[in-house]
């Protein structure tokens, strides 16, 4: 039997699906189809991708952005879109206080994948997941000193995994073996995780900043509900992050207010035993935008500051445009 690779989920499918065609010519009965494809799905531990399109849905070090994976012969491009909101809880001191927190996330991956059978015949499966997340959480934030803010967190997320997928051409021979355990299926999981950030600010000048923020996430995944039960994967992730920001005033003003402009860069990735399962584990960002006051006699009031990144690293690149308050 051929071992599949597991850094690159789309590539286990694509070789997955193949190989069954294969399997199907030579097998002569139905019953020994069903029973030896789902063997064959099962030792593929595709619940390691699974657990990671999770983790990057419901974890905030890869914010909002559009990226495309070329680890492979077959590309991945997908989506991730996340609404984060943030309050105040209760005060301890002018030193310590703990927010509440809650975000919402969408994950979307679309692939067409081409199947070619021995005798010369072509086919494809165009499949896409989406993963919905839900995420709570409490971060108590102590204010150190020197700049400095240590931030310990507890976030709970409840995510919705499904698959759609259609055959065309010789493919559609595969459906009977193929759905329910590789397409056109559904899972739900949850999502505990502990993590911690430090962030460090300074100011340079008159109305000019500088913030290194630090970030460190280790989640642990597992799925329930599952529409079949080959599904069901019980995982560990870890997610890190660094993130720099430069504000200095633009000069001008917009709706009588000081304009500021904001330059910013980060570095993050994934770590643990399946960090590489999307087909990427770091990724870098550069980006830029502007940053606006709400109070006109107040700059360092709420902020409405918009911007946009591009992000690239080792097979994977993309782009983000942002929108949010900043206090």
């Amino acid at each position: 039997m051929q071992c599949w690779p597991r850094n690159h989920g789309v590539m286990v499918l694509a070789r997955m699906t193949q190989f069954l065609f294969v399997f199907i010519a030579a097998t002569g009965t139905q019953l020994a189809l069903a029973q030896s494809s789902r063997d064959i799905i099962g030792a593929a531990s595709l619940g390691s991708g699974y657990s990671q399109i999770v983790n990057l849905t419901a974890t905030p070090d890869i914010s909002s952005a559009h990226l495309r994976v070329s680890d492979g012969a077959v590309p991945q491009s997908f989506t991730v879109t996340r609404i984060p909101y943030e309050g105040s809880l209760f005060k301890f001191s002018d030193r310590d206080s703990v927010d509440w927190r809650v975000s919402a996330g969408y994950f979307r991956e679309k692939d067409d994948l081409p199947i070619t059978v021995p005798d010369g015949s072509m086919g494809s499966i165009s499949s896409k997941w989406s993963a919905f997340s839900a995420t709570g959480g409490l971060v108590l934030k102590s204010r150190l000193g020197y700049g400095f803010t240590f931030e310990p967190a507890l976030d709970f997320s409840v995510v919705r995994l499904l698959n759609d997928a259609s055959y065309a051409g010789v493919a559609s021979s595969l459906k009977p073996a193929a759905d329910g355990p590789l397409f056109n299926w559904h899972e739900n999981a949850f999502v505990i995780t502990p993590n911690a950030a430090l962030e460090w600010t300074t100011s340079i000048a008159s109305a000019q900043t500088l913030t290194i923020r630090g970030h460190i996430a280790w989640s642990w995944l597992s799925s329930f509900d599952e529409s079949d039960p080959i599904l069901r994967f019980r995982e560990t992730a870890g997610a890190w992050s660094i993130q720099s920001t430069y504000v200095g005033p633009a000069g001008i003003q917009l709706l009588s207010r000081p304009l500021s402009y904001v330059v910013n860069a980060g570095y993050g990735g994934f770590f643990g035993p399946n960090h590489d399962a999307l087909g990427f584990s770091t990724i870098a960002n550069i980006g830029a935008g502007f940053e606006l006051p709400f109070a006109r006699d107040n700059p360092q009031s709420k902020r409405l500051r918009v911007g946009a990144a591009y992000l690239f690293g080792p097979h994977v690149e993309g782009w983000t445009v942002s929108l949010g308050l900043t206090y």
